[in-house]
């Protein structure tokens, strides 16, 4: 019987964003280092100047595969992202909300094995979005595939081809929809039975920073989704 050989996880990069969010990063922090102790992890700290930020610089000092990215301001998640996709080195970006926990292994081993498709751009968490980055009702028409980035694997050598990770309440949604004008395929994967998400982050406490925008947006796709009933 011919034996399988296990993925190469080293081609994968984790990338969390932190922002004043001590005590979910250090449990999401303590979760990847449990269950995937060498795979490379980028930290990003979005100039939170608090016991994050000297947590995050802790984690890094303490193990070489570790970096931290501070930043001296807030640049928000979907920017952050970015800046971890572009800073990666792998192959692959493994992008993980600070308030999850990785419960068990499985998650990025079954995610990567999506990846033999060479046409496949993000696996993950699969919603359906409109173009205000508004999730759709079943049935609805005219939806962008969406992997939802609180916990998504993604190529990143055609990441860096397409429109970078925007501040947004849908951060992925432009990349997203030039991905699939591309024909790249997203894939549904189960990673509610491998992470716990919290959903008791950053925009949960501070909000998305977007002010009056997405107010106007959200009246928008509420007429929008009217005038195609």
């Amino acid at each position: 019987m011919k034996t399988i050989p296990p993925p190469d996880l080293s081609a994968i990069t984790i990338i969390i964003v932190n922002y004043k969010t001590y005590a979910l990063t250090k449990a999401c922090v303590a979760s990847v280092l449990q269950h995937y102790p060498e795979v490379p992890l980028i930290l990003l700290d979005n100039g939170s100047a608090d016991e994050s930020t000297r947590y995050i610089v802790e984690t890094a000092q303490a193990h070489p595969h570790v970096v931290a990215q501070l930043n001296a301001h807030n640049r928000y998640h979907g920017p952050a992202m970015d800046q971890g996709i572009n800073l990666s080195k792998t192959p692959y970006a493994f992008t993980l909300d600070s308030d999850c926990e990785i419960m068990r292994t499985g998650l990025l081993e079954g995610l990567l094995a999506i990846f033999d498709d060479p046409q496949c751009y993000a696996a993950g968490e699969l919603q359906y979005m409109d173009r205000f980055g508004y999730t759709l009702p079943v049935g609805m028409k005219y939806y962008t595939r969406y992997i939802h980035p609180y916990a998504m694997l993604l190529d990143r050598a055609k990441y860096l081809t397409l429109k970078p990770f925007v501040h947004h309440g849908s951060p992925c949604l432009h990349n997203m929809q030039a991905a699939q004008r591309q024909g790249y395929h997203f894939y549904a994967f189960p990673v509610a039975e491998y992470v716990l998400h919290h959903t008791q982050g950053t925009c949960s406490r501070y909000g998305y920073g977007l002010g009056i925008t997405t107010s106007v947006q959200k009246v928008m796709s509420k007429c929008l989704r009217y005038m195609r009933r």
